[in-house]
């Protein structure tokens, strides 16, 4: 089998609700959902057998985005007015490939401003995804259809 590669971008990223979403995705710089897994310690009991600890999994959309400070309608004024809020989101890293991630994030504001003369502003984002992501396969490309129908 042949090695699968995708690149990043062009892609997009809308938070909020289905019919008045924002689009961020020419904000972004880098963007990801990562799991962290939480396992409680395992329990040796008196006969020696090993009970297991519990597995919790969570995911958080994660990156970095420019802040567009200058737009009351952007991502950055976004975050400050929805602090704390659940809001759905969809990413999509590929639109050739065409998989997209879907949920809901817990919105924690941007960091405004930067520390450093003349540089672009960014912020860091680490949003906690409220349950499990889901994760849709997008279509074959039709290169993909050739190899396996032969």
């Amino acid at each position: 089998m042949a090695a699968k590669v995708t690149k990043f971008g062009p892609g997009t990223l809308t938070l909020g609700e289905v019919g008045s979403p924002i689009d961020v995705s020419c904000q972004i710089i880098s963007c990801r959902v990562e799991w962290e897994k939480n396992k409680d310690e395992d329990i040796v009991v008196l006969c020696g057998e090993t009970v297991g600890g519990s597995v919790i999994y969570g995911a958080t959309l994660n990156g970095e985005m420019f802040q567009d400070v200058a737009d009351a309608a952007g991502i950055l004024f976004f975050s400050w007015e929805h602090k704390g809020e659940t809001v759905p989101f969809t990413f999509e890293p590929s639109t050739a490939a065409g998989t997209t991630c879907t949920g809901s994030v817990i919105l924690d504001p941007l960091m405004f401003g930067s520390d450093e003369p003349k540089a672009n502003m960014t912020s860091d984002f680490a949003w906690s995804i409220v349950g499990d992501p889901v994760l849709t396969a997008g279509a074959p490309a039709a290169d993909d259809l050739a190899l396996t129908s032969t």
